[in-house]
């Protein structure tokens, strides 16, 4: 993708919103995005990611597109994004939440489908303009699971130190050879934590869709802990409706565990998971939707993944829509005068409708300190 769009960057910026959502043919061509700088606005750098088949990875400095043993600041593979410091990489980048577009989100978290449907990448820029406070601290990236953090689908209670499962909990879940799918209810979840002796009992329960079959089962099957079971790790393939091994077989679909202090789900090779999502919108799909792109990897990522900045399937057409959150990334934690930019996902496909080209933009900040 080259060149500069010769339109004005409002028509340019509303035509990859109305890409994004999922406009009319004649809405979606808007020409090859690879605009580094905006016409008229040099400040604001716009890149679309060709991250459908592999990681692509940006140098936001300069707006290129670089190998991943060059100077990166972002990588996108598909919905993940992730920052070059922690566990994704060996650089120093950060990020924090600049604006979390809570506006866009009911009491319950829900998305707001008429927010979504109504934000356009111009309505949503003033966040990306606005004055920023230094945050207290930067994010670097950690393992992130496929099922999100524990306290997704988890809760703690703090009186009797257990940690049990969540009400009305479940996921789609593809398995490990990336060719059958399940839906995974939450049932149960036991952590004594005073105990002393890891996760006492637990259950998921699992509608299969077997590989080559046309939907899902109506019998359920169910990962409880095997007889051995050290309160640490078990590991369940949803195929053969089997306990398996954790270390000695790459056939797992779901792992639950205990290690240290984080109690976590995990999946395996080709394996991911789409959720959380209540029981009678997972009891709706009657068979795996058939949407690659749907089904987060278990992978690493930090403040990009904490807040997403996406909402799926918001008026039934399985597509992507941004909600336009702003992040701060800072080139180097350690160094207090390396760069900070402002950035937005603000799309998700190309001129011809294809996913897994998102859109990013972004511009150099200066946020104020914070007074003391």
């Amino acid at each position: 993708m080259t060149l500069f769009d010769a339109r004005s960057p409002t028509v340019v910026l509303t035509a990859v919103m109305l890409a994004a959502c999922g406009g009319s043919d004649s809405e979606k061509d808007i020409g090859k995005i690879d605009t580094v700088e905006q016409p008229g606005q040099e400040d604001l750098m716009l890149k679309q990611l060709p991250a459908a088949n592999e990681t692509v990875y940006l140098n936001l400095e300069t707006g290129a597109l670089v190998d991943q043993s060059g100077e990166w600041h972002i990588a996108a593979n598909r919905l993940s994004l992730q920052l070059n410091g922690g566990a994704s990489g060996n650089g120093a980048v950060g990020g924090a939440i600049a604006v979390e577009q809570s506006d866009f989100y009911n009491a319950e978290g829900e998305p707001d489908v008429s927010v979504f449907t109504n934000a356009t990448a111009n309505s949503e820029e003033e966040h990306l303009r606005g004055e920023f406070q230094e945050p207290d601290a930067w994010q670097q990236d950690d393992f992130s699971s496929a099922f999100g953090a524990a306290d997704v689908w988890s809760t703690y209670d703090r009186v009797t130190g257990v940690i049990s499962e969540k009400d009305d909990i479940g996921y789609l879940v593809r398995s490990a050879e990336g060719d059958s799918h399940a839906r995974m209810r939450v049932v149960d979840f036991n952590f004594p934590t005073r105990a002393g002796k890891g996760i006492e009992s637990f259950a998921f329960e699992f509608d299969v869709q077997a590989a080559g079959a046309s939907q899902f089962n109506s019998t359920p099957v169910v990962f409880t802990p095997p007889a051995d079971y050290d309160g640490a790790d078990a590991c369940f393939d949803f195929d053969s409706a089997k306990v398996v091994d954790c270390a000695g077989s790459s056939a797992w679909d779901v792992q639950v565990g205990f290690s240290g202090r984080e109690w976590y789900l995990k999946s395996s090779g080709q394996g991911g998971a789409a959720g959380p999502m209540p029981r009678a919108e997972l009891a709706s799909y009657n068979a795996d939707p058939g949407v690659p792109q749907l089904y987060t990897s278990d992978s690493t990522g930090g403040i990009l993944s904490e807040y997403p900045w996406y909402a799926y399937n918001l008026t039934g057409q399985h597509k992507i829509w941004p909600n336009y959150r702003t992040f701060l990334i800072k080139s180097d934690i350690e160094n207090d005068a390396s760069s900070v930019w402002a950035l937005q996902v603000v799309g998700y496909y190309d001129e011809s409708g294809a996913s897994g080209q998102p859109v990013v933009r972004w511009l150099e900040v200066n946020p104020k300190q914070t007074q003391e």
